[in-house]
């Protein structure tokens, strides 16, 4: 199953979109491990931030955002304004130099999968939906983040070793010098 598009670079096949969906469904809201659970459109949108324009990334992130709320408990369109500025400050910040699974991508997806995190569950704290400030902020927030970031490393490496397979050569392509007229 190819999770990349080959014909339009930068662009994820429906798979991975669907793979999303299904295991944001299915799954998220069935583990919760220390108070934390999976946000799978959180983790679709940030990696597919990377490789956008900001616009595209804050379509992207909205979409997810709202697919997210219309599945869940929450208030709907607190999670897809959350998605909206984190994928648009995500593409706007790494400006298509991050991607594939490496340390420097998972840093900077744990950083704003913590600040989407935390900012998820102060405004859940404010519209009093949760009770505790503490558990909002550390029981969720950090633990969500954890399992974000085991979700995230999968979907890169998923992504990233169905875009190495489109090898880079110059044949067909003329030279990669300049020629002086």
């Amino acid at each position: 199953m190819q999770l990349h598009d080959p014909a339009r670079p930068g662009a994820p096949a429906p798979a991975l979109i669907a793979v999303a969906c299904v295991l944001q469904v299915a799954l998220s809201p069935q583990v919760s491990i220390l108070g934390g659970t999976f946000n799978f459109m959180l983790v679709l949108s940030l990696v597919l931030a990377l490789s956008r324009d900001p616009g595209p990334a804050a379509v992207a992130g909205f979409a997810c955002g709202l697919f997210f709320d219309l599945t869940s408990t929450a208030p709907v369109g607190l999670m897809a304004l959350i998605l909206t500025l984190s994928a648009f400050t995500v593409s706007f910040a790494s400006r298509g130099s991050l991607g594939g699974l490496n340390a420097d991508t998972m840093r900077f997806i744990g950083v704003a999968a913590l600040i989407a995190n935390m900012a998820y569950g102060l405004c859940l704290f404010l519209l009093g939906d949760q009770g505790d400030l503490l558990w909002a902020l550390g029981g969720h927030g950090i633990s969500s983040t954890v399992l974000d970031l085991l979700a995230a490393a999968i979907f890169l490496a998923a992504t990233a070793s169905s875009s190495s397979q489109r090898g880079f050569s110059a044949r067909g392509r003329g030279t990669r010098y300049k020629v002086l007229k």
